[in-house]
């Protein structure tokens, strides 16, 4: 039979993921660990090298459809061969047992191996086969054939409606595993997770597990409730009159599709305010310029956002609320004992945010080393997963793109961003009353309010401000 190439499970957090290109086209004689497909997980893409070595029958899904994990994306010849590092196939994925319908002909046979229906997998669970379509147990049941276009392929009987029973499962903290959707569907509905299976990988609760223990939680009612009322969708786009193929769409998809889904999930899951302030940077940009030799001795390049970066980590640890995520499902204020910076990044196909991890520990110089490597990285779309997560509070330099200072968005599920603009010589009346041209830079803090008062963001700033007009008081910060 054919095997399976499924999606693999990337990392502990990742449920799914966006088939962005296809490297091997179908008929192709593939390599052991040749890779063979791109996938954008968590705004990173990775190739996913081929397990076997054999030819590539088919491809399952298209470019640009998300697939949840383990599920299949390729089928391999029967005579490929080689490990399964890459992701579990058929013959260790959960098998669902086919039965096939009884026909005039011929009698019930159990075939093996793949479901009929890769598209259906969570829609649908495999009955025995009986003397009648829907006689097992009430459950509607109806019959599914293998290959429409084939007069002789089988024909299977299914039950719809059901899905495959999963152990029910905790992360590390003792939480049902969900993803976000299902917990957000379940404190709509007033739901505890703890009562709900997941179907998804490892036990993982999906949005459909949520509504079927939702349905099966519900009382009777006396009579058919009223239709909810429908949800508004955005009109559709039409196009001008007289401006007919003067256009051109361009499917949202990869890095773009990433970019839009967590813009979305800030709007809707934070309550974003902004505070801005004003900063005297003279005597740094003193000091930058008197370290850039030895830094460039030492093979770094020297920018302002080290420096900005070791003030703010002084900051988050004098007011830790900013350094918090918020754990709506428990009500909790998670304050976080660790400090790992993202850093916004301006890429030809959208923006990406790689983490600094431990800034606390690491040196001026340490830090400069690092944010060039994933600058690099980043504009070269060579991130790997593990450079994108983790991150606790982030920072973006729009100075470098000009503007006066802006209204940064959150990224979710950190409480605050610190926005970085241009430093530009303005005049500035001094403590003697004097006037004075003085390299000034505007901050602009971006927090959550929920969790955030305003008095907090404005001393958070203050202390930054602090920090960067004498810089030498960053040696004192541990």
């Amino acid at each position: 039979m054919p095997r399976e190439l499924v999606l693999p499970e990337l990392a502990e957090s990742v449920v799914e993921g966006e088939i962005v290109k296809w490297l091997v086209a179908e008929g192709e004689t593939v390599a052991q660990d040749q890779p063979v497909v791109e996938v954008m997980t968590d705004k990173v893409t990775v190739e996913l090298p081929s397990p076997f070595a054999g030819t590539l029958e088919k491809h399952l899904v298209a470019e640009g459809a998300v697939v949840a994990v383990h599920d299949p994306i390729a089928l391999f010849s029967d005579d490929a061969t080689g490990t399964q590092e890459a992701g579990a196939t058929a013959e260790e994925a959960p098998k669902l047992e086919v039965a096939e319908a009884p026909t005039a002909d011929a009698p019930p046979v159990t075939p093996t191996g793949r479901e009929p229906s890769v598209q259906a997998r969570e829609e649908r669970s495999i009955v025995e086969p009986s003397s009648g379509v829907g006689e097992d147990d009430g459950d509607a049941l109806s019959l599914f054939k293998a290959d429409k276009d084939d007069p002789g392929a089988p024909v299977y009987q299914v039950r719809r409606g059901a899905a495959p029973q999963a152990a029910k499962a905790t992360g590390p903290y003792g939480r049902p595993l969900a993803v976000p959707a299902a917990r957000k569907l379940a404190r709509e509905l007033g739901l505890e997770l703890t009562a709900v299976a997941g179907s998804g990988p490892h036990g993982r609760i999906r949005v459909e597990d949520v509504r079927r223990a939702a349905e099966a939680s519900a009382p009777a009612a006396a009579e058919p409730p009223s239709a909810p009322a429908p949800t508004p969708k955005a009109p559709a786009y039409k196009t001008p009159a007289g401006y007919e193929g003067l256009e051109e769409r361009v499917p949202v998809r990869g890095l773009r599709r990433a970019i839009a889904n967590q813009m979305v999930a800030s709007h809707l899951q934070t309550v974003r305010t902004l505070h801005v302030d004003e900063v005297d940077v003279t005597e740094l940009v003193a000091l930058r310029e008197r370290l850039k030799p030895l830094a460039e001795r030492r093979g770094v390049k020297l920018s302002y956002l080290p420096f900005i970066m070791k003030a703010a980590v002084a900051a988050l640890k004098r007011f830790p609320v900013l350094n918090a995520s918020f754990d709506e499902e428990r009500g909790e204020i998670v304050l976080k004992r660790f400090y790992n910076l993202g850093l916004a990044v301006a890429t030809d196909v959208g923006l990406v945010v790689p983490v600094v991890k431990d800034v606390d520990r690491k040196s001026v110089l340490e830090i400069a080393g690092e944010v060039s490597a994933l600058a690099a990285k980043a504009r070269e779309g060579k991130l790997a997963p593990e450079d994108v997560r983790g991150g606790t509070f982030s920072i973006t330099n729009i100075g470098s793109l000009g503007g006066l200072f802006s209204f940064p968005i959150i990224n979710v599920p950190e409480a605050a961003i610190l926005g970085v603009h241009s430093i530009k010589k303005r005049p500035v009346v001094l403590p003697d009353d004097t006037i004075a041209a003085r390299q000034m830079l505007y901050l602009s803090l971006s927090f959550d309010h929920r969790l955030v008062d305003g008095a907090e963001a404005a001393q958070f700033t203050s202390y930054v401000i602090e920090l960067l007009g004498s810089p030498e008081s960053l040696m004192l910060e541990g």
